[in-house]
């Protein structure tokens, strides 16, 4: 392990991390800024491309590809992910229930079928 910090100075430091990202955050949002305006203005400093991210929507892609008859549903559905949240919305209209009652509804079908894995544990104050 580290130890270039000792335990006792840890908590005090851990203290302090908030801080720093917080300032971190700060310091490159003005300097981004800065750059945008005047690309000289921070001395050995530039900004780069941000590149491209592609999106596409399911609707769309399931028909194209459906209508090359090269693969079934079954193939399609393997390479696309599903998220409950926004779908939420849609089977209430569908099903004239409220937000809340299709989450639970839906709950119940998909129950059996979802995965579910834990997430990676954080750090919290400790209470005294």
């Amino acid at each position: 392990m580290h130890d270039w910090l000792k335990d006792e100075d840890l908590a005090e430091a851990y203290a302090m991390v908030s801080f720093a990202e917080t300032f971190a955050k700060a310091v490159k949002a003005v300097v981004k800024a800065r750059l945008e305006e005047d690309e000289e203005s921070v001395p050995g400093y530039k900004l780069r491309g941000g590149g491209q991210t592609t999106s596409y929507e399911a609707k769309e892609v399931a028909g194209i590809i459906m209508d090359s008859n090269v693969i079934g549903w079954d193939h399609l559905m393997e390479a696309m992910k599903f998220s409950l949240t926004p779908f939420i919305k849609i089977w209430a209209t569908h099903t004239g229930m409220t937000p809340a009652e299709a989450k639970k509804d839906l709950n119940e079908r998909l129950g059996k079928i979802a995965k579910t894995r834990p997430r990676s544990p954080s750090v919290i104050k400790a209470k005294k």
